[in-house]
């Protein structure tokens, strides 16, 4: 027998994303997390607290739309659950339109 440790992966959040249909950094969502808690709720808040959009981790993510309509460059914030590791991650990151 021999004891060993699991470390739990690394959740990295993204600081921006560029919504511009260039194919790059379209979405925002956390990095591997699709892969690590495809169960996770990610939640999307304005500044002002309004909920913008819920989706779970092994959904594509947040395309910087409302109701059909695109949000402006500024900051918003996220709640991430992740019921596995009894663990929420809130913090901000930066939407830009170019």
């Amino acid at each position: 027998v021999m004891p060993f440790t699991v470390k739990r992966p690394l959740i990295v959040i993204p600081a921006w994303f560029s919504p511009n249909g260039d194919d790059q950094y379209d979405f925002w969502k956390p990095k591997a997390i699709q892969e690590t808690y495809p169960e996770a709720v990610i939640k999307i808040f304005d500044r002002w607290g309004k909920l913008l959009s819920t989706f779970k981790g092994d959904e594509e993510g947040w395309d910087g739309f409302y109701n059909g309509k695109p949000m402006p460059s500024t900051d918003y914030w996220y709640e991430v659950t992740i019921h596995e590791i009894d663990k929420v991650f809130t913090g901000h990151f930066t939407l830009i339109r170019r």
